[in-house]
């Protein structure tokens, strides 16, 4: 029993840190450094080392505690307001502690989704704050923006296992067609002008990100790919005081086209290889 109950509960656990570090280091950024890569960079930090963290291994449990302890510490400073002049210092090493822990908990064997599906959450999650104005209208606040938010992530997975249950299938899905959900989502998100056709981009990716084949996820990969999500959102970051809404409507087309290219890949491979003519008369024969 106690297996079983740890087995439920880390997945559980994991889904609410991920969800705190993007909703409060993406609202502390907003407020200590938006001067900063538009306020993305706590969020970016976190993401970076939770990423870079999972390429090399799970950290020990005891590192994982000592960043979760020292997260705790910055950020019960920063709420306190002791932290003066050096606030942003103290978020960002709160950021990378918190990173640390995260990815001890990523680290206990369950599956993970799609890497680019991944990124779009992230990616998704992390433009929290600037999206709220830029695609969903001024007459969002950022209390709804988030709450929307928060209610996708959780509630379309919990949707999705509840119809899994009813007519007992698990909610996985063939690789290309989780990527070919992908794709309509990030083309929404990159030219959507209402919000309803906002949120119907986020529900795709989110559905994209939840079905996938436990086949297909769990393993390493190179740090590089997954450091392509935190390089991603920097770039909005560094982009949005120039460029504005552009600035995330060309990081979605990005992910579009990735997602188009893998989504093809497999149809390239489906090809049969072109004959070739004999060298040899025995060859013909």
């Amino acid at each position: 029993m106690p297996d079983a109950l740890l087995r439920c509960a880390v997945p559980a656990l994991r889904q609410a840190d991920a969800l705190a570090a993007w909703v409060l280091l993406g609202w502390l950024g907003m407020r200590l450094g938006w001067s900063l890569a538009s306020g993305l960079l706590p969020v970016v930090l976190w993401w970076a080392v939770r990423a870079g963290c999972e390429a090399a291994g799970r950290p020990r449990p005891e590192i994982g505690m000592a960043g979760f302890c020292l997260a705790a510490l910055a950020l019960a400073t920063l709420a306190s307001g002791l932290a003066g002049p050096q606030a942003l210092p103290l978020l960002l090493l709160a950021a990378a502690a918190w990173g640390l822990w995260s990815a001890t908990l990523s680290g206990h064997g369950t599956a993970h989704p799609l890497h680019l599906s991944r990124l779009a959450m992230g990616l998704m999650m992390g433009s929290l704050w600037l999206s709220s104005q830029w695609c969903l209208g001024p007459g969002w606040t950022d209390g709804q923006a988030v709450a929307l938010h928060l209610g996708l992530m959780v509630g379309v997975p919990l949707l999705l296992s509840a119809g899994g249950r009813l007519v007992h299938t698990r909610p996985g899905t063939p690789v290309r067609q989780a990527q070919m959900l992908l794709l309509p989502g990030a083309l929404l998100l990159a030219v959507a002008s209402t919000p309803a056709a906002h949120i119907a981009g986020m529900v795709l990716l989110v559905v994209s990100s939840t079905m996938h084949l436990p086949g297909h996820a769990g393993h390493r990969s190179a740090a590089g790919g997954r450091m392509a999500g935190p390089a991603l959102l920097l770039a909005v970051g560094l982009a949005a005081p120039t460029l504005g809404p552009v600035a995330l409507q060309a990081a979605w087309a990005l992910v579009a086209l990735f997602a188009a290219l893998q989504a093809l890949r497999p149809l390239h491979r489906a090809w049969p290889a072109p004959a070739t003519s004999p060298q040899r008369w025995s060859d013909a024969s």
